[in-house]
């Protein structure tokens, strides 16, 4: 999951996206070792997306970029606060005593963290199976969210609850894949969710004709089970 990322742009206007990002690489070295970039993709309008895994890796990244990058500007992307979900919890709990709970009771999670990073706010709560509990969701900051999706489990008044992750799958709409929304699409054509192709679902022949679905994603990780539509909830790879 991307928590800390950046956008690099030329101001060159007929520097290429592959141009931007080769200069992105010959400025940064990150080979060296000195930093740590995650995930770096091109998107539209010759922008270059670059993903890190603390805030101090976005920090160093940036300031490189804006001291020694040719021509190159970097803005932050400000992504939502990532959700996690506590299972379980017992229901005569209230959003405030959750909220109470986590600080008071699990004070090593928060220890040490910089100036905003405490943040943390319930989201919203679903009834389990059991009557008398629900699984309840939050948003924290994402150095809060590492911590506590870390380690797995926190303690809630009497009880110790499963922590995990609660973030919603981020689909681009155009292209089908996953972790990019269609802001930072660069694929020229909208794709068929039905057989792939460079067509809309609605004007889809093997639609139209009643065929199978061939997941373009699964077709694309070479997997067996290909036979859905690219926005289904049994995708493999939506599942990974």
């Amino acid at each position: 999951m991307a928590l800390h990322s950046v956008v690099v742009t030329s101001k060159d206007d007929k520097n290429t996206g592959e141009e931007v990002l080769g200069k992105v690489r010959q400025t940064l070295k990150a080979k060296v070792g000195w930093v740590k970039v995650d995930r770096v993709r091109k998107a539209k309008d010759r922008k270059v997306v670059m993903d890190f895994g603390t805030a101090e890796d976005r920090r160093k990244a940036k300031e490189r970029l804006t001291k020694e990058g040719s021509g190159l500007t970097v803005a932050d992307v400000k992504n939502r606060d990532p959700l996690l979900v506590l299972r379980d919890v017992l229901t005569m709990n209230t959003d405030g005593d959750i909220v109470k709970a986590l600080r008071n009771q699990n004070r090593d999670l928060l220890d040490g963290l910089g100036p905003g990073d405490d943040r943390l706010e319930v989201r919203y709560g679903r009834r389990a199976r059991n009557p008398h509990v629900a699984n309840v969701a939050l948003s924290a900051s994402p150095t809060l969210w590492a911590r506590i999706t870390g380690v797995g489990s926190v303690h809630i008044d009497l009880q110790r609850v499963r922590a995990e992750d609660q973030s919603p799958l981020v689909q681009c709409t155009p292209c089908l894949g996953y972790g990019y929304g269609r802001k930072y699409c660069k694929d020229p054509a909208d794709l068929c969710s039905h057989c792939g192709g460079p067509h809309l679902r609605s004007k889809c022949a093997d639609w139209l004709a009643g065929s199978s679905p061939s997941s373009r994603n699964c077709r694309g990780a070479k997997l067996n089970n290909i036979e859905h539509n690219a926005f289904s909830d049994d995708c493999p790879v939506r599942k990974r």
